[in-house]
């Protein structure tokens, strides 16, 4: 437990020691996010209808009981099949201009377990081709069931809306990710710098490696003071003039010995 708690502190002092580098992996992490997800990825719209599925009637009753329910549970997935069909998509290709070679990619069919109602859900980067491309998806669907099962059990639930704001990319999940992502590489970087760098800043590094106390230590010096105490330590040199005319003095009295 004692190495555990020690290890944690070793983590929290590097990562304490490079604050910065990690705040600033941080920053570039969550910023780039944010920029891509602003300026460079394409937003997607989502448009969704719905369409339910009818049991059918026996002819002058009223009543509708599970055998028919099952029935037409079991033509659900059926049905999502032939939504995704070729005679569905070409005609809905022709009625939408703008809408993609392969529609499928960009289609979802779905139902909840146990229910007759089919979602239809289009993804594209254009919220109004996406809109029109699942009401007339719809419309072709309910129109063709007749003349393909020889069955008229499909009523159009709900119509697409054009939707006002995309589904992806998502801004915060953008930014929270890259801000993930900055941290786990600034500490990265943070521990692959304290495992290479082998110096030993300050006493307290010391006993911990050696395990000894410090009884010690030697300044550091600068080159700089060094020259400011010399500096100050040197002498000034002054030129005294009356040594000067001391001299001029024992020269002049020397030749009046010599003449006399």
């Amino acid at each position: 437990m004692n190495s555990q708690t020690m290890l944690l502190a070793d983590l929290l002092a590097v990562f304490k020691k490079s604050k910065l580098l990690i705040f600033l992996t941080v920053l570039i992490g969550g910023g780039t996010a944010y920029y891509l997800s602003q300026y460079v990825v394409e937003p997607t719209y989502e448009a969704s209808t719905q369409v339910l599925i009818v049991p059918k009637q026996e002819v002058g009753s009223n009543i509708v009981d599970s055998t028919q329910i099952s029935s037409s549970l079991s033509l659900i997935n059926t049905y999502r099949v032939i939504m995704r069909s070729p005679a569905i998509l070409n005609e809905v290709k022709t009625q939408v201009p703008n809408a993609p070679t392969d529609i499928s990619e960009i289609l979802l069919v779905e139902s909840e377990e146990e229910s007759q109602v089919i979602n239809i859900v289009v993804s594209h980067s254009d919220p109004v081709v996406a809109t029109d491309i699942a009401n007339v998806i719809t419309e072709v669907f309910a129109n063709e069931i007749p003349d393909l099962m020889n069955i008229d059990n499909v009523r159009v639930l709900s119509v697409a809306e054009v939707p006002a704001f995309p589904v992806s990319p998502n801004m915060l999940i953008y930014t929270a990710i890259g801000v993930v992502l900055g941290f786990v590489v600034g500490s990265v970087l943070a521990l692959v710098r304290y495992t290479f760098d082998k110096r030993v800043r300050d006493e307290k590094e010391a006993e911990q490696l050696l395990s000894l106390p410090v009884i010690g230590n030697i300044p550091v010096i600068e080159k700089r003071d060094m020259a400011a105490k010399r500096s100050k330590q040197e002498p000034v040199k002054e030129v005294n003039p009356s040594v000067k005319g001391d001299e001029k003095h024992v020269s002049s009295a020397k030749d009046t010995r010599q003449s006399s």
